[in-house]
């Protein structure tokens, strides 16, 4: 559940782009040049790889889902560009600090999957590593400066991914 309400913060996170996109654009990279070259993987029976690609979708959209839900609830916005009022620990949070961009990489790997494309699956470590550096170390260091020893005793309790 939410923690204690922190009043108006005077601090607020910079990024240079929102989340999505700054994983959208090197997965969009990776459509793109799937669609532009064929980039099929070459397997024999795809099947399996099709529903792995399912399951990780609907598994990444749920994810993404519920840790929305739970930011709503908590009176929170997803949006890490707006200034943090309190940190939020229950839902998914409880096991990653990261949920939606979890969601967004399970998303981005079904896909590639489904799509048997080396391009997309090749895109998703990208946007990942791009998610880590542009935004996940700036977040940490933003709610170490606005929530302080409570977020670090968070940060000590749950992972950052898995």
């Amino acid at each position: 559940m939410a923690n204690q309400s922190r009043g108006p913060d005077p601090v607020r996170l910079s990024l240079i782009a929102a989340p999505p996109v700054i994983f959208g654009l090197p997965f969009g990279g990776g459509v793109f040049l799937h669609v532009m070259t064929g980039g099929d993987i070459k397997t024999g029976d795809n099947l399996v790889a099709i529903v792995l690609g399912v399951v990780l979708v609907a598994a990444g959209l749920f994810l993404a889902m519920w840790t929305l839900f739970t930011f709503r609830r908590s009176g929170e916005h997803p949006d890490p560009g707006r200034p943090t009022e309190a940190l939020v620990t229950d839902g998914p949070f409880r096991y990653s600090r990261n949920p939606i961009y979890l969601g967004f990489t399970s998303l981005g790997l079904g896909i590639g999957l489904a799509l048997n494309s080396y391009w997309v699956l090749g895109s998703v470590p990208v946007a990942f590593l791009a998610l880590q550096f542009l935004v996940v170390t700036r977040e940490e260091r933003y709610l170490e400066t606005v929530i302080g020893r409570e977020y670090a005793e968070y940060r000590a309790r749950v992972r950052r991914w898995l």
